[in-house]
């Protein structure tokens, strides 16, 4: 199996586990990854992404002298590289350079056959820079916010790999409308499920759901609170909103606004054994994603698997990554109670429905959404497709 070499923007990142579950993956297929990133932490992130990054390397502590002996190593390596470098305006020119070759110093040292970038942002310029100077295959992955949120130079760069990666349909779709002849393969993000086994049933009983994820623009919590707020207050569910982002202040404002304090609780961010030990105690995951009014929107949310790992049922919304992922007509039984995105009043009713069921509705739901995970969204069988998309480029 080939040597592949990923670089990512900064690793560990603790919403960021995707990047961590697929190198696991592969090295369980028997690739041999070796991790570069321009941001290193080892004490910060998921355990087992820590664990990963004491094997990472940080791209600036390549000493100056080997970088340059790169970068003068081809001079129809350099002439490519520049003919890329050029006709890109995302990032400084020379810095750009200049960090290709650090990485395609890593990859050549490395022994690597492959570079593999995860956001079509600095990464992937980067990783591009790289593949030229050294003549190496060069994919990336490109994720929601890399399309929808702050595109940069995005047709170039899929003109210039040798394939890309789209999580869902959806992207795969708008990405070859952005560059109609790239090669662009969807793999979508999966769940570890090597422990599923360990798992307990959640409390169906109790009216307590949570929220996982970034405080951020797209995941749509205020919604959330102004559906809790528009519900009597003895109707109401007890939400932990689990997460950090750039939103947290103005929610937490809004939330004492709405008179919520009873039953929105900000527990901050948490690693994933605090979520592996205590989902048990909820009954259910709402996750109220929007669509902002630029058009941004999540492409494959991996809470919402992670909620089908555990059995916890799941409220969500009809953006177009949710539909494809939850696909209601798979069973006669619905796999999640999913409503109009946006909507505060389609969103209060369908949580006092979902109080109103019985425990065995709300496991049958589950249940049904396990078995649909298990069937499409097991990063080990994801994988499979990234790794043989690797070993077919000669």
């Amino acid at each position: 199996m080939k040597n592949i070499a990923y670089i990512a923007t900064a690793f560990p990142v603790l919403s960021e586990t995707f990047i961590g579950n697929e190198i696991r993956a592969l090295k369980r297929l028997n690739h041999n990854v070796k991790l570069a990133t321009f941001s290193l932490s080892k004490d910060s992130g998921q355990e087992a992404d820590i664990r990963l990054a004491r094997e990472a390397i940080e791209l600036r502590s390549i000493h100056w002298t080997e970088t340059f002996k790169t970068l003068i190593s081809s001079k129809a390596g350099l002439q490519n590289a520049m003919q890329f470098v050029n006709k890109q305006n995302g990032l400084p020119k020379r810095s750009l350079l200049w960090y290709g070759a650090k990485f395609a110093t890593f990859v050549r040292k490395s022994g690597c056959e492959h570079i593999h970038a995860h956001f079509g942002l600095s990464s992937t310029a980067t990783a591009i820079v790289a593949a030229k100077l050294i003549h190496t295959p060069i994919s990336f992955t490109c994720h929601g916010y890399d399309i929808y949120k702050t595109p940069a130079d995005l047709p170039l760069k899929l003109s210039n790999a040798t394939f890309a990666v789209a999580v869902c349909d959806m992207m795969k779709e708008d990405m070859l409308k952005l560059a109609p002849d790239a090669n662009v393969l969807r793999v979508r993000c999966g769940v570890d499920a090597t422990n599923i086994n360990q798992y307990k049933a959640p409390n169906y009983n109790t009216k307590r759901l949570i929220y996982i994820g970034r405080l951020s623009e797209t995941k749509g919590l205020p919604v959330l609170l102004q559906a809790l707020a528009s519900l009597p207050t003895d109707e109401r569910p007890s939400v932990d909103i689990v997460g950090d982002g750039p939103l947290k202040e103005d929610l937490e404002t809004l939330a004492r606004h709405l008179n919520l304090d009873s039953c929105i609780s900000f527990l901050g961010p948490k690693k994933s054994h605090w979520i592996n030990n205590n989902y048990v105690h909820y009954s259910g995951l709402v996750a109220p994603f929007i669509v902002t009014p630029f058009g941004t929107q999540d492409t494959g949310p991996l809470v919402i698997k992670e909620a089908m790992m555990f059995k916890l049922p799941i409220i969500t919304t009809d953006i177009r990554a949710c539909l494809e992922m939850l696909d209601n007509k798979v069973a006669n039984n619905p796999l999640a109670m999913v409503v109009k995105t946006g909507c505060s009043l389609s969103l209060a009713n369908a949580l006092r429905d979902f109080l109103a069921i019985s425990a065995e509705a709300k496991q049958l739901m589950a249940q049904n959404a396990f078995e649909h995970l298990m069937k499409n969204f097991v990063i080990d069988d994801q994988v499979k497709q990234l790794s043989n998309a690797f070993e077919n480029i000669k």
